[in-house]
């Protein structure tokens, strides 16, 4: 068990993004997407770790955060870039924002980097759930790593949202330090039963 406590401190440590990183992003297989607009998609990937490398420059700092939003239907795009102690608010950009809240149900995904090497946040969850327009959000390790999370036909935020606070309080009152990442690692595993659809790295989803 100690072990295991040790591992999840190193896999939620900042880590610097190197170019090494940067290349090695690897493209994503998204069902109902071309070859090429998978590749967009990498592109995008990558741009979130140079931008993000960026900041993390010009601010002294190993640990940024930077999202993209991406229209799949224009293939615009929309930078909002992060502060420090991994703060990143979509609202830093009104026209994000305003594409995020006025966009028709599942035409966007947002992209955005970990400074770690880890997987969706419940913070994360909740922003994937509390946003019809989002249809796909994906996260990229500062190592290169991608996940992917989709939603499904008949995908249910609420319902979603409710099981996360169900399990985060059961794993609380076990005593579990980390309630909540555990609440969305379950969910994430299950994640067909939520309707929705999950993936790391090169793996068709």
């Amino acid at each position: 068990m100690q072990r295991s406590i040790i591992a999840q401190k190193k896999r939620n440590r900042p880590i610097a993004i190197t170019d090494v990183a940067i290349n090695k992003v690897p493209q994503t297989h998204i069902f109902g997407f071309s070859n090429e607009q998978n590749m967009f998609i990498q592109e995008m990937h990558k741009e979130v770790l140079r931008k993000a490398k960026d900041l993390c420059k010009e601010n002294n700092s190993k640990s940024m955060e930077v999202v993209i939003l991406l229209d799949t239907h224009t293939w615009d795009s929309w930078i909002v870039e992060g502060k420090k102690d991994n703060i990143v608010d979509i609202k830093d950009n009104p026209e994000a924002k305003a594409i995020l809240d006025t966009s028709t149900k599942n035409s966007l995904i947002l992209l955005h980097n970990h400074p770690s090497t880890g997987t969706f946040s419940a913070k994360d969850l909740r922003t994937f759930c509390n946003n019809d327009s989002l249809y796909i959000m994906t996260v990229v390790g500062n190592d290169g790593s991608v996940y992917v999370l989709v939603k499904d036909v008949g995908f249910d935020p609420s319902g979603v949202l409710i099981e996360y606070g169900k399990l985060a309080e059961q794993y609380k009152a076990q005593g579990k330090k980390y309630n909540a990442t555990m609440a969305v690692k379950y969910i994430l595993k299950n994640a067909e039963k939520y309707n929705m659809k999950y993936k790391k790295g090169r793996k068709k989803i």
